[in-house]
């Protein structure tokens, strides 16, 4: 299939040509012919699916082209706005939408913290009409009166469940209460991507979602195919000495390092420096200046290595970048994919190794089990570990997977018949949901790991 076949317009088409695309992904298959028809839709989603493009090229066809300056109180009118849990993430974004949107007069603006308010409320003034933003800096907007949102006609939710992970809930909900049902005789169209659909994620849906359609795209088609996946069982204290050993002797270079903590973030890329391996890392407590200044160096092939925490890595979109490596297995199973997904974009080839100590060997089990397949394992010389780590993994995956599986995956085809009970079916919300205390805008209970 082309994206001609999406009846997308030929200026677009022209774009993307330029840009080197020529076939859509699954995703933009499925999402794209809907949005072009306005529909409100549910879909699945995970990182190197192509779903920017997804909601992106539709969007830009669907909004009306401004042709008049803007004058007084309309400066601050804003037609589309993408909301994502990270900076990085919209930085990202608004890169995509720029570079899909050349041959249209849409203008777009990212809106998050670390930055003065000031330089962000002349871009908005200066005709933005897409606000790509975080939802903390987007209320800190709108207190401050320098974003109108009365005339939002898209309104799209990227990385939903990540938000809701983060604790933005009532960030989320305040601003959706913002937001115009119509404009005139046009109704709002609202888009959600998750990962996963927990029951807060469908309450969420069905709370601002009209009549979605469902969409979901084939576990087995995502970009993970073109992941070498690996582990390197290694004793705890090996670690450090691994992963610089790793490095030289491979001669790798543009090596995506993940690890759960800022503190372990730092000592990562000490210890490489050290090692004359030029490293940068990127965290909660790094400057916006400093994360974009890592990135740029990064991709740019100046810093060789990179070391991320999973929130600060959302938004890191390298098209050929051969290598990620997990220092340690994610706080959550589910960032494993996320993770991995960082390599292995737009049909190119990468390689993902993790990195594997006796206390994370269950864990280990559980994502094996997710992923629905075991992970083989490689050895380094001068590097031992005990042997029965590796026996206890391969009992996991051939004795027990069936009843692993059975327990605790939870394919898209489930996930697809639960959003659509959830939609359709007010009863089937959890009935303790109301009696639970609301998170507000505090941090995570795992805030330590960001």
């Amino acid at each position: 299939m082309s994206f001609k076949t999406l009846k997308l317009s030929t200026k677009l088409l022209h774009t993307l040509k330029k840009l080197g695309y020529t076939e859509p992904t699954e995703i933009q298959q499925k999402a794209i012919p809907l949005l072009l028809k306005g529909h409100d839709i549910l879909a699945t989603s995970q990182t190197g699916t192509g779903k920017t493009a997804g909601f992106v090229l539709p969007m830009l066809e669907n909004l009306k082209e401004d042709t008049e300056v803007k004058q007084g109180d309309d400066r601050y009118k804003i037609k589309a706005l993408i909301l994502v849990p990270t900076r990085e993430l919209a930085l990202q974004v608004q890169t995509k939408t720029e570079e899909y949107g050349k041959a249209f007069s849409h203008k777009s603006v990212a809106l998050y913290g670390g930055v003065k308010l000031g330089s962000q409320t002349t871009q908005i003034r200066s005709g933005a009409n897409i606000a790509i933003a975080t939802t903390g800096r987007l209320l800190d907007h709108i207190k401050n009166k320098t974003i109108n949102l009365s005339e939002v006609e898209i309104v799209i939710l990227d990385e939903a469940d990540k938000m809701l992970e983060m604790g933005f809930i009532d960030d989320i909900r305040a601003i959706l209460a913002l937001l115009p049902k119509k404009i005139g005789d046009k109704k709002r169209q609202s888009i959600m991507f998750s990962a996963t659909f927990p029951p807060i994620i469908m309450k969420l849906a069905k709370s601002f979602l009209e009549n979605p359609k469902i969409v979901e795209i084939d576990k087995e088609n995502l970009s993970t195919k073109q992941v070498a996946q690996v582990v390197h069982y290694v004793n705890v204290e090996q670690k450090m000495s691994l992963l610089s050993t790793l490095i030289r002797n491979n001669d790798w270079h543009q090596v995506l390092i993940f690890t759960n903590t800022k503190l372990q973030a730092d000592k990562i890329v000490e210890h490489l420096n050290h090692e004359k391996i030029d490293a940068r890392a990127i965290h909660g407590d790094k400057s916006q200046g400093q994360r974009i200044e890592a990135l740029h160096a990064f991709k740019n092939k100046t810093v060789r290595v990179l070391v991320a925490t999973d929130v600060a890595a959302r938004g890191i979109d390298i098209i050929n970048l051969p290598h990620v490596i997990n220092f340690e297995l994610p706080v959550k199973n589910e960032d494993y994919i996320h993770r991995i997904g960082r390599t292995g974009r737009a049909k190119q080839e990468g390689e993902a190794l993790s990195l594997v100590c006796t206390e994370e060997v269950a864990q280990l089990k559980e994502i094996e089990t997710l992923i629905n397949k075991p992970l083989p394992t490689i050895e380094t010389e001068g590097f031992t570990y005990t042997s029965n780590i590796q026996a206890s993994s391969k009992k996991v995956s051939n004795k027990n997977s069936t009843d692993e599986e059975k327990k605790k995956a939870l394919t898209l085809k489930k996930a697809k018949e639960f959003a659509q009970k959830m939609m359709g079916k007010p009863e089937m919300l959890p009935q303790n949901n109301s009696k639970k205390k609301k998170s507000g805008r505090q941090s995570p209970s795992n805030k330590r790991h960001f």
